[in-house]
C-alpha cells in the first residue's frame, strides 16, 4: 500500500502552479494599469464639468489648464489655483494628459468658454479622450 506523493508528482504541481500564477499575475497587471487611466480620464472629465460650477458659483472666470503633469482650475483674474488634481509617475492618478489648446480655455460666469478643449489621458497602451465643448458640454470619446 503506498501512501503520499513522490517528488516528481509534487514538482509537477508546483511547476503548473507557478505557470498558472504567472498568467494570472500579468493578466491581473494590464487590469491595474487599465483601471488606473480609466481612473485619471474619470478625474479630469469631472474637473472639466466643475470648471463651469466654479465660475458660475464664484462669478468670475475659471481657467482650464494642464501644466506639466498637473490639471489645473484657476480664477483668471486673481491667479490662485482653485483645484489641482496631479498625474504621472509618484501620484495616484498614473497618466499623461495632453491638452489641445496647450494653452487652456477660460470659462465665463455664464458658463460658456473662450473655445473647446481636447484632453488627451493616456497610459500604458491605452487613451482617452475629454472634450469641452466652448458652449460647456463634456464628453469622452
Amino acid at each position: 500500500m503506498r501512501r503520499g506523493f513522490s517528488l516528481i508528482e509534487l514538482l509537477l504541481v508546483v511547476v503548473i502552479a507557478g505557470v498558472l500564477l504567472t498568467v494570472s499575475g500579468t493578466a491581473i497587471s494590464r487590469q491595474i494599469s487599465r483601471d488606473r487611466v480609466l481612473r485619471s480620464a474619470n478625474v479630469a472629465e469631472g474637473l472639466l464639468a466643475e470648471a463651469s460650477q466654479l465660475a458660475v458659483r464664484r462669478g468670475t472666470p475659471v481657467r482650464i489648464n494642464v501644466s506639466g503633469t498637473a490639471l489645473q482650475l484657476t480664477d483668471r483674474n486673481a491667479g490662485t489655483i482653485l483645484k489641482q488634481r496631479n498625474f504621472g509617475p509618484g501620484y495616484d492618478l498614473r497618466a499623461t494628459l495632453t491638452a489641445s489648446p496647450d494653452t487652456g480655455v477660460v470659462i465665463f460666469p455664464n458658463g460658456r468658454a473662450d473655445g473647446p478643449i481636447r484632453i488627451v489621458v493616456s497610459g500604458s497602451g491605452l487613451s482617452t479622450t475629454i472634450s469641452r465643448t466652448a458652449t460647456g458640454i463634456v464628453r469622452r470619446q
